[in-house]
Order: structure tokens, then C-alpha cells, then sequence
């Protein structure tokens, strides 16, 4: 179960995707209402999940490495299009690896989240981001601003 610092810190994270075909970028939170332009061509929502460290649970390398082949291999199975993604904490340097898959059912993402050991999902739309539980109606609604992913970030 996700703490209430997991929680900050989900509020807080940045996270950098990188869209096949086009340059990347970083989803920054930013204060609720407040939006960026929603990119061209890219079908809403965009579920952004991660297999890291289920149940908070900090794993090495090699293992989160494995969580992350068997998401895409789920992913696969559905015949689901997804970019690669990387969460940060933007004081900590904490970072997990997923994937922001376009297009996808916030249902579905969470019940993905779920499946892989997560608390939570980031649901990215024109009009918000939204960190949602995995196991529950807890959701915070803010929102965001595009930036360029910082060299050596992508």
C-alpha cells in the first residue's frame, strides 16, 4: 500500500517519454487547469505504467529489468503500441523505467498497474495528468507543461 510519501512523491515525479519517430519530451506537473499543447497525433489518454518495485519495494537492477520484459510482453499480447518512459523524482533522482501506451483505457491501465504490483498510474489528457490508484477512486488531478527531456535524460 502506497504512503501518503509515495503519494507526494507520484505528485511530483516527472516523466520523460520517448514517441517513436519523434524527438522526446518530459510531462512536468504543473498547478490544476494549467495545460500545455497536447501533442499531434497522439490519441488520449496515455496511460504511463511501470513493473518496477511492486508494493514499494525496491528491487535491483536485473530484477526490475525482468518486471519491465514481462509489462511488454503483456503489452504484446494485447497489440498494444507504447513508447518507452521514465519516471523521476525531480529532488531524489529516483527513477523507474515503463511505458506510456497511447490510446489506452484508464480502466485498463489500471487494472495493468494492478496486475504488475502497482499503486498507481498516470493518466495524461488534453485537459489533465492525473496520478490514479491502481486499487481505489484515490486520484489527484493536476496539471501539466511539455518540456524538452534534459541531455543525457532520454
Amino acid at each position: 500500500m502506497a504512503t501518503e510519501d509515495d503519494w507526494k512523491a507520484y505528485r511530483t515525479a516527472v516523466v520523460d517519454v520517448a514517441p517513436t519517430g519523434r524527438p522526446g519530451f518530459r510531462i512536468v506537473p504543473d498547478r490544476p487547469g494549467a495545460v500545455g499543447a497536447w501533442p499531434d497525433r497522439v490519441a488520449a489518454p496515455v496511460v504511463v505504467v511501470t513493473a518496477w518495485n511492486p508494493g514499494g519495494v525496491r528491487l535491483d537492477a536485473d530484477a526490475n529489468a525482468a518486471r519491465g520484459r514481462r509489462l511488454d510482453a503483456d503489452l504484446d499480447a494485447r497489440a498494444l503500441a507504447r513508447w518507452p518512459a521514465i519516471g523521476r523524482g525531480p529532488v531524489d533522482g529516483h527513477h523507474e523505467a515503463g511505458v506510456a501506451v497511447p490510446g489506452l483505457d484508464e480502466d485498463e491501465g489500471r487494472a495493468l498497474g494492478r496486475l504488475h504490483g502497482q499503486a498507481a498510474v498516470y493518466v495524461w489528457t488534453p485537459g489533465a495528468w492525473e496520478v490514479v490508484a491502481c486499487d481505489s477512486a484515490r486520484r489527484h488531478t493536476l496539471g501539466w507543461r511539455l518540456t524538452g527531456v534534459p541531455a543525457g535524460r532520454g
